[in-house]
């Protein structure tokens, strides 16, 4: 670790940095950068990327609170890449700069195709397309973000019913977003070969419930997995039967994680009587 500032004053985070517009500018072309240099070389998602966790230090962005990042193989990699490209995405667009979409943002930090010799390229043709639309996001761009932020991202073949339909449409050139989610290929990064810019499409990919169950109560994250469950399997590749299968396991693990609960309950030592012994344990003392 070590000291991120001048002469003993700390750097401001982004959130407090007061830049002007044109720098504003400059630190979203760099923060672009970073999203995919944490994905592609440290294969990391940050998980908490937002103006709080960014300083400004000479011009140069600085990434803190590292310790909650994971890695790819963490089951909800990418839908904590999304959540970290709609909280970039939203602060800049606050702050008067030409923003990607989300999904844009994605699929610049997945897509295995983009490497040093075109992703200069890359990146001003998706700036050049952010400066085309209104600063002002049009009814139809922010469902087409809400479809993408709940949509269902595949991490596997196995996971995707009609995988070989998609993949003939990213070879033709056709996005696969909307109504059925994101295809395998577009999740993963893995465009058909010659591709190098991401898709055009504004809608796409997933969003798992984080509702969980507490010790201390059964009904705890109940609604939230649910819901999540249910945009799952609207939004999913796959198949009905599929979909079905998914939301039965889902509820007999909720089930069986209730049930592991009220057994630790039974003998779990209620607070009063905690109380009672560390009292009398000062009292000796």
């Amino acid at each position: 670790m070590e000291f991120v500032g001048d002469n003993g004053v700390a750097a401001p985070r982004l959130k407090d940095a007061n830049l002007p517009l044109a720098k504003m500018c400059a630190a979203y072309q760099q923060m672009l950068r970073i999203v995919r240099q944490l994905y592609q070389t440290c294969r990391l998602v940050h998980a908490d990327l937002s103006e709080y966790n960014i300083l400004v230090h000479k011009d140069q962005l600085v990434i803190i609170d590292v310790s909650q990042a994971v890695d790819l193989d963490h089951p909800k990699a990418l839908d904590f890449l999304r959540e970290d490209c709609a909280h970039v995405n939203d602060f800049f667009r606050r702050g008067g700069v030409a923003v990607l979409t989300n999904r844009e943002l994605f699929d610049f930090a997945v897509d295995p195709n983009i490497n040093d010799s075109n992703e200069a390229a890359v990146l001003e043709e998706l700036q050049q397309r952010a400066a085309s639309r209104p600063l002002e996001r049009s009814a139809e761009a922010q469902v087409a973000d809400a479809v993408f932020q709940q949509a269902f991202i595949p991490r596997k073949l196995d996971e995707v019913s009609h995988y070989e339909r998609d993949r003939d449409r990213l070879a033709a050139g056709a996005s696969t977003a909307g109504s059925e989610g994101v295809s395998a290929a577009g999740c993963s990064g893995s465009r058909p070969s010659g591709s190098s810019a991401p898709d055009k499409g504004d809608g796409g990919s997933s969003s798992s419930s984080s509702g969980s169950d507490s010790e201390d109560d059964d009904s705890s994250g109940s609604g939230s997995e649910d819901e999540g469950s249910d945009a799952e399997g609207k939004s999913a590749a796959g198949g009905p039967a599929d979909q079905e299968a998914e939301k039965a396991a889902r509820k007999e693990h909720k089930k069986a994680v209730k049930e592991a609960n009220r057994e630790k309950r039974k003998t779990k030592t209620p607070k009063h009587v905690k109380k009672q012994h560390k009292a009398k344990a000062k009292k000796k003392k």
